[in-house]
């Protein structure tokens, strides 16, 4: 089949959706399938991973503040008609798009189309949408055209059903399980010295303060420990202040990784670290931890919870103390980061990438499927 999976976040800027189009691309390609992927774009040429052509921009984007982040997306007369003529041109067989009710292209698209649409919903926020509230009664006449609603966790299907309730599947979020895969023996059998490790942005919700808060307690009790930090490239002088002279020295900043060398430091990692505050729909990154074999404390948040079961730790959200005190009691028990390293294991190839898109290619025949019998 042919499919078209939409973004209504520009390709230019690193995220979880946009990261989740680009794995079910490849999957999907190698499935056998015809994929393009439309999404707005502020830089031009193709992006890594896609060939020629499977990538389609739809115009630049602008920032936007949404859920204590800064979204790119699109949305203009420009972008309306560019959407509408790709979509009478490509013929696709059906739509996948992503978040298709805030103002961007994946609105648009299902504006335009007339062909059936998958839509899957990402985001959550504990607090509630009131953009959602305001515009739901205009949404519900789009949201009504979408043949199949999928959520990538119960939280994220708990958000968008107070809005717009109805019937969601669960396909959760994946993690490249060719990519990342657990070492033959866990670091803290070889010797190696423990470190623990925090992949994520500076925004204030990944809860990066927390945890440096938590890490002056540790580097006074563990005064051996390192914490790794990925995915920044420098403190912001807000985060500076949070950090003691004896941490600093202990502290190593990564920036952003490759997925090799982000794979590589998962299996070398005693303890990964995820302390949000919330806003957080599911948690790739604990996914991808467990699948390396990397024991995991993390803030006790629905999407967080959803993902780890009762296979990682789980502390108050904001807590520096709980933190710390979680985390050196881990470090200082062999058998339990044993236990924990077989669970995550068990675990993480619920949320593989092979199995989450056998089960979105699955829901696209079921949707076709029904449409030919309405046709027929």
């Amino acid at each position: 089949m042919k499919v078209a999976l939409i973004s209504p976040y520009a390709w230019d800027y690193p995220g979880g959706v946009n990261e989740h189009i680009r794995n079910l691309y490849l999957r999907l390609k190698e499935r056998g399938h015809e994929v393009k992927v439309l999404a707005p774009q502020d830089s031009p040429g193709d992006p890594l991973d896609f060939n020629p052509g499977d990538f389609i921009p739809l115009g630049g984007s602008l920032p936007v503040r949404f859920n204590r982040s800064t979204a790119h997306i699109c949305f203009s007369p420009g972008a309306s008609s560019r959407v509408k003529k790709i979509l009478h041109n490509e013929n696709f067989d059906i739509l996948h798009l992503h978040e298709p009710l805030i103002p961007s292209v994946s609105l648009l698209a299902l504006q335009a189309s007339t062909i059936p649409a998958v839509a899957t919903f990402h985001a959550y926020r504990e607090k509630g949408s009131v953009a959602y509230a305001l515009a739901g009664p205009l949404l519900r006449r789009w949201w009504k055209l979408i043949q199949a609603r999928v959520a990538v966790s119960e939280a994220a299907r708990t958000f968008v059903s107070r809005y717009f309730p109805g019937e969601y599947h669960i396909i959760p979020n994946g993690y490249d399980n060719r990519l990342f895969t657990p070492a033959s023996t866990p670091p803290w059998k070889d010797e190696s010295q423990p470190f623990l490790l925090f992949v994520g942005r500076e925004d204030p919700r990944k809860g990066l303060s927390v945890l440096l808060k938590a890490f002056n307690m540790i580097s006074q009790e563990r005064p051996e420990m390192i914490l790794h930090i990925v995915g920044i490239d420098d403190f912001s002088s807000r985060l500076r202040k949070k950090i003691s002279q004896a941490a600093e020295k202990r502290i190593r900043v990564n920036g952003r990784l490759s997925g090799e060398d982000l794979a590589d430091m998962y299996r070398r990692a005693w303890v990964v670290v995820a302390p949000s505050l919330g806003g957080e729909s599911f948690g790739i990154i604990l996914a991808e931890a467990m699948a390396c074999g990397a024991p995991v404390v993390a803030s006790d948040i629905p999407g967080y919870r959803g993902v780890l079961g009762k296979c990682g730790k789980l502390v108050t959200p904001g807590n520096h103390q709980e933190l710390a005190s979680a985390i050196m009691g881990l470090i200082g028990d062999t058998p339990m980061l044993d236990e924990m390293r077989r669970k995550g294991l068990e675990r993480a190839g619920e949320f593989s990438w092979d199995r989450v898109a056998e089960r979105v290619e699955s829901l696209y025949h079921r949707v076709l499927c029904e449409k030919g019998r309405k046709d027929g």
